[in-house]
């Protein structure tokens, strides 16, 4: 008996590490998140502050309905919003947030009567099935690339990086310190914890990041940022920009969210009632819809605080076993990282201004969900090029909604020329992202 509580014990102590693993990642994207709304005009500390809040909430909500995920800030739908959304089209932030807190009001609308899961439904077998697969590439070429392994290039698709770059060197040893854990058997957890604190010990030792003289403070200025969205209306001449992106936001948030989720469990993205093997049984209740439900709940929080868009994060893939059989554990240890990085705004901006334990990461995360992923046997035609399409291009724009648009776009064309029947809410949904994206052109 006192074996078996040992044993319990050290279980739920390894699903708190994971979950502290999983958040340090998304608090520091976090920081970068308000770092890019910064740019548009924003005061920093407010946005990182209530960032870290709704992440934590967000955090513990989804570990009440079983399933051990993190939020954190799409990097990805930020720089869309920020950069042509805002400063090349001229919306001011306050309608930005306007325009997110209705479009996540939406959303949960037309999930809580059951329209958005019949358009999600509708997706081809295939298309679930490669989501792992898109994610994991996506994972570890963004990883790869914080930590300059990759470059991008004008001439070539991606391009090595320079290994002189002290950057670039420092990734490269915490991932070589990784697979050289592994290679001793050790535990994924392990070696994960073992390759980071290596990765983040050398890059203190050797000053590319220091402690600040003051790394914890007290949030400040809070009403800088919260309820923003009630000056709205001083941005009237960018109405029809905001107008213009108002139906891809509906459809990022939903896509994303859903396809981050289906692709970490992929039994709970095929529909309401079914959970992965590893999760827990209260998972299973919960059902797909209601967990796309409270994400669109808290994105709407979020829009109404001021803070960018929060989804599933992509570094959850890190949860592992134990997490996800102990999913409030998994939240215990998360919550922790963010309760601390919360006051820790000085820090976080000095952690990520030498990403190389966060790549390192990032590139665990990818490599543990590609090793997860299967395919399944892909006979035709239109099923192996929309599959090739979505796997492609997840990873090269960091962009699930344009991955599932383009790549459904592309098998209901192809089953089309082959005459082959396609369902009606297939063709539906197709038709809908064809003119999403001529109205958008049109606009843009």
């Amino acid at each position: 008996m006192r074996r078996f509580a040992i044993r319990r014990r050290g279980r739920q102590q390894r699903a708190v590490l994971s979950g502290a693993l999983a958040a340090l990642p998304a608090g520091l994207m976090a920081a970068l998140a308000a770092e890019l709304a910064a740019e548009a005009g924003a005061y920093f500390p407010a946005v990182y502050a209530l960032t870290l809040a709704l992440c934590l909430a967000g955090t513990a909500l989804l570990a009440r309905r079983g399933l051990p995920l993190v939020l954190a800030p799409d990097l990805g739908t930020a720089c869309w919003l920020i950069y042509l959304i805002v400063i090349s089209h001229g919306v001011t932030l306050p309608l930005l947030y306007a325009c997110l807190a209705a479009a996540a009001a939406l959303v949960w609308l037309l999930l809580r009567c059951g329209a958005a899961g019949r358009a999600l439904s509708a997706f081809p077998p295939c298309l679930r099935a490669a989501l792992p697969l898109s994610l994991g590439l996506l994972l570890f070429l963004w990883g790869a690339e914080q930590g300059r392994l990759l470059l991008a290039s004008p001439l070539h698709l991606v391009m090595l990086g320079d290994f002189a770059d002290p950057l670039a060197y420092f990734t490269l040893l915490g991932l070589l310190a990784l697979l050289g854990l592994r290679a001793l058997r050790l535990p994924p957890l392990a070696a994960v914890l073992g390759a980071f604190l290596v990765t983040a010990l050398l890059s203190l030792a050797e000053g590319f990041w220091i402690v600040p003289p003051a790394p914890f403070y007290l949030p400040e200025g809070l009403d800088r940022a919260a309820g923003l969205f009630l000056r709205a209306g001083e941005g009237e001449a960018a109405l029809a920009g905001a107008a213009a992106a108002f139906p891809w936001l509906v459809a990022v948030l939903l896509l994303t969210s859903w396809g981050t989720i289906a692709a970490l469990f992929p039994r709970l993205g095929r529909g309401d009632g079914a959970a992965s093997g590893g999760v827990s049984a209260a998972s299973e209740k919960a059902g797909l819809r209601g967990v796309l439900a409270a994400l669109a709940a808290v994105n709407v929080l979020a829009a109404l605080a001021g803070v960018l868009p929060l989804m599933a994060s992509r570094l959850s893939a890190l949860a592992g076993r134990e997490g996800a059989r102990r999913p409030r554990a998994f939240a215990c240890g998360a919550c922790a990282i963010f309760a601390l990085l919360l006051f820790a705004a000085p820090l976080a901006r000095e952690l990520v201004s030498f990403p190389a334990a966060l790549a390192l990461l990032a590139l665990a995360a990818g490599l543990s969900l590609l090793r997860r992923s299967r395919l399944p046997r892909l006979r035709l035609v239109e099923e192996r090029a929309a599959v090739l399409s979505l796997v492609l291009i997840v990873p090269l724009t960091y962009d699930i909604a344009l991955g599932l648009s383009l790549s459904l776009i592309a098998y209901v064309l192809l089953r089309q020329l082959a005459r082959r029947p396609v369902p009606f809410a297939t063709r539906g949904l197709a038709a809908l992202f064809v003119l999403l994206a001529v109205f958008a052109a049109w606009i843009f």
